[in-house]
Order: C-alpha cells, then sequence, then structure tokens
C-alpha cells in the first residue's frame, strides 16, 4: 500500500481585544473556562480539527515593542490584540458552518460583553511545523 500525504489543514486564527472596560485576567479566565466549556461541543459538531487560544497578556506587550527598537525595526509591532483563537480545518466550509450554527451565534452574542466585537482580524493560511518536541521536520 502506497503512503498517504496527510491532507494539509487550514489554520484559521481569529485576533480579538477585550472591551477596554474588562479586566485582563477576568477575560482570559472566562475565555479558558466558561467560552471554552460551551463553545467545544459546537466546535466538535462541525469537525474542527483543532482549536487553541492564545492569551496574549498586556505585560507582554512593552518588552517586544522594546526588542523592537533594539531591532531596528521600527515599522515592526506587537499588536494589543487580548486573544487569538485558531482553528484548523479540513476545510473553509466547516468554519463556515460553525459561524452559521444557530448555537454558535448565541454564542457570539455572549461574547459581546467581553470582547470588542467591532475590531479584529483574521490570518488564514497553512501551518507548517518546522521544529517539535525539539526535533526538527525532514525538510528543516
Amino acid at each position: 500500500m502506497a503512503d498517504q500525504t496527510p491532507q494539509q489543514l487550514i489554520k484559521f486564527s481569529v485576533c480579538l481585544y477585550k472591551k477596554p472596560s474588562v479586566d485582563s485576567d477576568e477575560f482570559a479566565t472566562w475565555l479558558t473556562k466558561t467560552y471554552a466549556g460551551k463553545a467545544m461541543p459546537i466546535i466538535k459538531k462541525h469537525g474542527i480539527v483543532q482549536w487553541a487560544q492564545t492569551i496574549a497578556p498586556p505585560h507582554f506587550r512593552p518588552p517586544f515593542r522594546e526588542a523592537l527598537i533594539h531591532m531596528n525595526r521600527p515599522n515592526w509591532t506587537v499588536p494589543d490584540y487580548d486573544v487569538v483563537q485558531s482553528y484548523w480545518l479540513k476545510d473553509i466550509t466547516d468554519m463556515q458552518r460553525l459561524t452559521t450554527d444557530p448555537e454558535w451565534l448565541k454564542l457570539e452574542e455572549e461574547a459581546q460583553f467581553w470582547a470588542d466585537m467591532d475590531l479584529g482580524h483574521f490570518v488564514v493560511g497553512h501551518e507548517f511545523i518546522m521544529l517539535s518536541g525539539g526535533k526538527g521536520s525532514a525538510s528543516a
């Protein structure tokens, strides 16, 4: 039997900001506990392969902004995102089905208390893992 190449997944990331009135620690707790608990069954229902939350505490930003100055990268930025939600998809229609699910829409309504839904960013592409567990990939 011939080796089968694994399907290249689509990584879809949503960069979000908390509302200014929301405490950063409370936002992180809400995301990783309450929101995650409600979102997980809906995400699974729509065949999302993997889901990750990258919490970006505000105190991480100044040292990296300073590093950019020392690296002579004046036009580079460290965004003020408070979270990046990443979803690995077999097909872009998986995300379309998820985001039109009535349960998801209800969850998005609840999120409006916590997150600034007027501002955000999408990042879409293929992820290539070059190092994992201290070991490089065959092509690295």
